[in-house]
């Protein structure tokens, strides 16, 4: 997806702004309870990043990204993760052709479903640990390799994971490594009642939205300017002063650091990477956007660090039954922050 420097330019705060802000209207009409996950979402996107969804079944996660695949124009692919599959069901495989006349035997690439621009997969620690790992070099190189040729994945590429919260037999924990490939980890919390009193109404009026079969209100972002509005949310200034709380905020995650909060240190087993503040870097950008802010604000870092950390935080064994869970540590240690940064963090608001 191209667009020339003159469209780049034309796309101002106030309508890239605006363009962000309709898209997540027009979803939000149709997912009803769900906001921050919408929100996320759409941040995440901007970003250029990949999102873990852990929620209970039936909480719209799969119908999300159909939405946002038809409200953005992009292909969407769905990928169901179970023990049985294989590297090769997911980025595709060699074939053997042999010709006819010829008797000529080559080799053809044949895709998998991950050649789409968005991408769900669906309960994806229900696959082992090497499949789990076939979609490393997708998510970070946005290309998969298969007998020694690199095959590019179609631009932009994202991908959707949700994972089970409450089932742990039959399931492979997500390796660290992979873990950290994603940008965001969005917990999926169960809709409120009015919000679940509309999802009721909508089914008993027979609108409600299913898997493949929703009503199109006629909005769709044109490629081009999603090209622009990728680029201008790169463009969403951060001050020194805010990449300062940044680092200190990821390095206060690592109990052998000394910004490491002393009574927390015993709690924790690792902490998050440098990949932690770059994320929360480019996450921030995409929600200032969202919000019509051309500068990052303290409030725009402290909305995503949750769900830019608590994927990329691991507590000690114990620690649970101290009733320690992770966002509970992140609002710790941004509240440790906020205190020896006072002056910087309401500065950062007024600016």
């Amino acid at each position: 997806m191209n667009s020339s420097p003159s469209s780049m330019k034309q796309m101002n705060l106030a309508d890239a702004s605006s363009l962000v802000e309709k898209l997540r209207s027009q979803i939000g009409s149709v997912i009803f309870g769900q906001d921050s996950l919408v929100t996320e979402s759409i941040c995440c996107f901007l970003s250029g990043g990949h999102i873990l969804m852990t929620g209970a079944p039936g909480l719209a996660k799969t119908t999300l990204v159909r939405v946002i695949a038809q409200k953005l124009g992009l292909s969407f692919g769905r990928v169901q993760f179970t023990p049985d599959l294989l590297p090769a069901d997911i980025i595709g495989s060699e074939v053997l052709n042999i010709q006819q006349e010829s008797g000529k035997r080559s080799f053809e690439f044949v895709p998998g479903p991950i050649f789409v621009n968005l991408v769900l997969a669906d309960e994806i620690n229900r696959a082992s640990p090497r499949t789990q790992s076939a979609m490393l070099e997708a998510m970070q190189e946005s290309q998969v390799t298969v007998g020694g040729q690199v095959h590019h994945l179609p631009s932009p590429f994202m991908v959707f994971a949700t994972q089970n919260p409450f089932e742990s037999e039959g399931t492979f924990p997500l390796p660290e490594a992979q873990l950290d490939r994603f940008l965001l980890h969005s917990l999926v919390e169960y809709p409120q009642q009015d919000d679940e009193l509309k999802i009721l109404a909508e089914h008993a009026n027979n609108h409600l939205i299913g898997e493949g079969n929703f009503v199109d209100q006629g909005f769709k972002l044109e490629q081009d300017k999603i090209a622009s509005l990728i680029q201008r949310t790169q463009q969403i200034h951060i001050k020194p002063e805010l990449l300062q709380l940044i680092n200190e905020l990821v390095r206060s995650t690592r109990p052998d650091d000394e910004l490491c909060n002393r009574e927390l240190k015993p709690l924790l087993w690792y902490g998050a990477g440098p990949r932690a503040g770059i994320s929360l870097i480019s996450v921030s950008r995409a929600f200032a956007l969202l919000n019509q802010e051309e500068h990052v604000r303290w409030r725009h870092i402290k909305r995503m660090a949750k769900p830019v950390l608590r994927h990329r935080i691991r507590l000690a064994g114990h620690s649970h039954n101290d009733e320690l869970t992770v966002d509970k540590f992140i609002e710790q240690i941004i509240e440790d922050l906020e205190q020896r940064h006072s002056q910087i963090c309401e500065g950062a608001e007024d600016a």
